[in-house]
């Protein structure tokens, strides 16, 4: 227990965040970084054609302060800029969104049926899963094309919002196909955004402080999260997207929970009557929001450099909380225990309740093996498989993915992973040595004491 504690000190102090500078520091934008631990921060509210309040807040992986040139990966605010790709080409008359999918892309004829329409992809509603094992591969330099004929999903019907990125690998897969050209290629043409290349670490949370994480690129998912850029290229994006939200309504499916997709936005209704489209986007490092509310001619948009997957929740919420008090709507954000904390404090506690059962075993070790030795090796045995097999399929990703968007947690499963076989074996060793030619098996085990 005390190498633990003081391996978690050690910790503590490697990973503890950059300190926020003193500029705006009165910002509800400056108090949101500072109570999420945020060690970089970019944000701002645009018209059609200017910039409201630009906040720039901290310092990117490198240790260089936030600017307005910083690059972030935009995660899923990445859809949105695919579907206006697509859309563009649709206006030149290059698809059709009724178009089926194997008709233009045969790659996909083995997970889609032929009823499956571009327009199911854009929406979501093709019946893909949302599988992540083709997902997240940095420093993949592969397309989309030459990745769709190695997939081994097979899609459900369609017609229901299934929310699946694999839907927007295809749509970027399709728009290679047709026109021949590197997809952020296509993309700077049709939607003015330029996308970077490259990007400094970011950070993910551990232990709750952030840690240094080299986000990579993954070229055959610049449709669906890996598109990025800086804050100006952002709002540029986003007052781009105002002007054609202008002299259009999407066409939306219902999601299920109160809100509609459509062209690769969240459409909902606020209480007031206001129209609000929205996207959040993440991969591990990296966070961002975009909100575009014609009616009021504004659009927010919020960047930052930490990201993991248990502290969803908790940015999302931040993020839109900015969002409604530009319009005057009150809405606090979620504080306190979040799923973050309760996993990180319930796989801790069991990490150090079976440590000290290992060490208590390992104490024991010279006295004879209870009547329920044979029980407790099965048991220590048993828990330790059902942690290995059952925790991909809970978390929906393999061990090595959800150690990028979890490391702390990770860590945790494979100390407590370690720990039941140590207490395993020790039982094994313990029950072996007592019945050894020569050995006095006449002393009572602890365990079968009065």
């Amino acid at each position: 227990m005390r190498i633990v504690h003081a391996l978690l000190t050690v910790a503590a102090v490697l990973t503890a965040s950059p300190t926020m500078p003193a500029d705006d520091t009165s910002s509800d934008v400056a108090v949101l970084a500072e109570e999420l631990g945020l060690p970089g921060v970019a944000f701002r509210v645009v018209s059609e054609d200017r910039v409201i309040e630009n906040i720039e807040l901290g310092v990117d992986g490198n240790g260089v302060p936030v600017d307005a040139r910083t690059p972030f990966v935009w995660g899923s605010v990445s859809k949105s800029v695919t579907a206006a790709t697509v859309h563009a080409l649709v206006d030149h008359q290059r698809l059709s969104l009724e178009e089926s999918v194997n008709s233009v892309l045969p790659e996909s004829d083995s997970i889609l049926s032929e009823e499956v329409t571009i327009e199911d992809l854009i929406h979501h509603t093709s019946g893909l899963p949302h599988q992540v094992d083709d997902l997240d591969q940095w420093g993949r330099t592969q397309r989309a094309l030459d990745v769709v004929p190695t997939l081994t999903v097979t899609a459900a019907d369609r017609g229901t919002f299934r929310y699946s990125s694999l839907n927007y690998l295809l749509l970027q897969a399709i728009v290679e196909k047709e026109t021949g050209e590197p997809f952020a290629e296509v993309v700077a043409r049709e939607t003015g955004v330029h996308t970077a290349d490259a990007v400094a670490p970011g950070y993910v949370p551990f232990f709750t402080f952030p840690r240094r994480v080299d986000t990579g690129i993954d070229g055959a998912g610049l449709g669906y999260g890996y598109l990025g850029g800086s804050i100006d290229e952002l709002s540029r994006y986003a007052s781009r997207q105002l002007t054609a939200a202008a002299s259009n309504r999407p066409e939306t499916v219902p999601t299920g929970s109160g809100t509609g997709y459509g062209y690769g936005w969240y459409v909902e209704t606020l209480p007031d009557g206001t129209e609000m489209r929205w996207h959040s986007g993440a991969v591990p490092g990296y966070f961002t929001h975009v909100a575009l509310i014609p009616e009021r001619h504004l659009a927010v948009v919020f960047a930052t450099n930490r990201y993991g997957e248990l502290e969803a929740d908790a940015l999302a919420s931040g993020a839109r909380s900015l969002v409604l008090a530009r319009l005057g709507i009150d809405e606090p954000h979620v504080s306190g225990l979040g799923h973050y904390h309760l996993a990180l404090i319930g796989s801790t506690a069991l990490a150090l309740a079976l440590a000290v059962c290992a060490a208590a075993t390992l104490i024991r070790f010279r006295t004879a093996p209870g009547r329920w030795a044979p029980a407790r090796i099965l048991a220590a045995l048993g828990a330790g498989a059902l942690l290995y097999f059952s925790l991909p399929t809970l978390a929906g990703a393999p061990i090595s993915t959800l150690a990028r968007w979890a490391p702390d947690v990770t860590l945790l499963f494979w100390i407590v992973l370690a720990e039941l076989v140590v207490i395993a074996g020790a039982l094994v060793a313990r029950a072996g040595r007592t019945r050894s030619p020569g050995h006095d098996n006449g002393r009572p085990s602890e365990e079968d004491r009065p």
